[in-house]
């Protein structure tokens, strides 16, 4: 393992691995996390693509847009390795049978054909991503150095909001290109300027993700509702339809904040931090409230049945 979780003040770091922000307001039931943002690449990292190419695959900026959760009362959870790497927004059995040397030691689930699984064997725009086939050996080093790790972290802090409240909400934060690149279902298509998914209903309440859309919208923003994105692994790993755990994907168009070209954030940046800190606002207040609702609920019952 890289070592233990070292703390300073509201920050949490595993070498390597992650970032956790603790809140510095009041907490609340709500958690950001940040999975495709990292840019450490590990030393034995390799793609034949330029450097730019896997640039491009990278969320740039998404965990700056989103850095004031902690002001609101929320938790941010940040990723630090590539998703180029390894990406924790994919089931770990999602892998293409052919970019394994050997044989995994169990049946894979290989359901993204595109080439965009747990290990990417293609770019955004087709170009091959992989230099050589990896050994199970280097496979499961990805998963038990990195992919688990932040897994277990995010786990961990929803088991705890869970505990304490009976739910969480969960923003589950990445960017998107402009126009659907060729390995997307809407190649060739412009996109509004906001994605949030849900995975057509099963990770979270309608309620939930239309309140969201309407704060966004709110913002003089063009938000689309489970298209061209549904959602990923993290939504289906921590989300359910039922209240409890409510788990939305957030996609922002990049070209809202940045140059695709340079990577340069552009003059659009700081009002796209606005929008992300009224969903903050919106969203933290929501779980205020709510917390607050189920625990007069709690004290009520528990005078009502010291008279029972």
């Amino acid at each position: 393992m890289h070592g233990l979780i070292r703390k300073t003040s509201s920050m949490y770091l595993e070498p390597d691995v992650f970032y956790r922000f603790d809140p510095t307001a009041p907490p609340v039931p709500v958690i950001v996390d940040v999975s495709r943002s990292g840019r450490l690449y590990p030393m034995d990292f390799r793609s034949p693509v330029p450097f730019s190419a896997l640039h491009d695959n990278v969320s740039m900026y998404v965990e700056e847009i989103w850095k004031d959760a902690p002001n609101h009362g929320a938790t941010l959870v940040q990723a630090l390795f590539p998703n180029t790497y390894i990406d924790a927004n994919r089931h770990e059995l999602d892998i293409d049978p052919d970019l394994i040397d050997g044989e995994w030691p169990v049946p894979l689930q290989f359901v993204s054909k595109s080439g965009l699984g747990l290990l990417k064997t293609v770019s955004r725009y087709g170009e091959p991503l992989q230099e050589r086939k990896l050994t199970v050996a280097e496979v499961e080093h990805r998963l038990d150095q990195y992919y688990r790790p932040y897994h277990r972290e995010l786990a961990s802090a929803m088991d705890r909001m869970l505990s304490a409240h009976g739910f969480y909400y969960n923003l589950s934060c990445h960017c998107m290109s402009a126009v659907g690149a060729p390995t997307h279902a809407d190649a060739g298509q412009e996109r509004m300027d906001f994605c949030l998914g849900n995975l057509r209903g099963a990770s979270s309440t309608p309620e939930f993700i239309e309140f969201v859309a309407e704060v966004i919208r709110a913002q003089g923003y063009t938000c689309s509702v489970n298209t061209p994105y549904t959602g990923g692994e993290l939504n289906r790993r921590y989300g359910k339809p039922d209240g409890t755990r409510e788990s939305i994907m957030i996609e922002i168009n990049k070209k809202r904040f940045m140059d695709v070209a340079s990577f340069k954030k552009n003059e659009g940046f700081e009002a796209i931090r606005g929008v992300a800190r009224a969903v903050l606002q919106a969203v933290t207040q929501r779980a205020r409230e709510r917390a607050a609702c189920a625990s007069r609920s709690t004290a009520t019952g528990a005078i009502e049945n010291r008279f029972i």
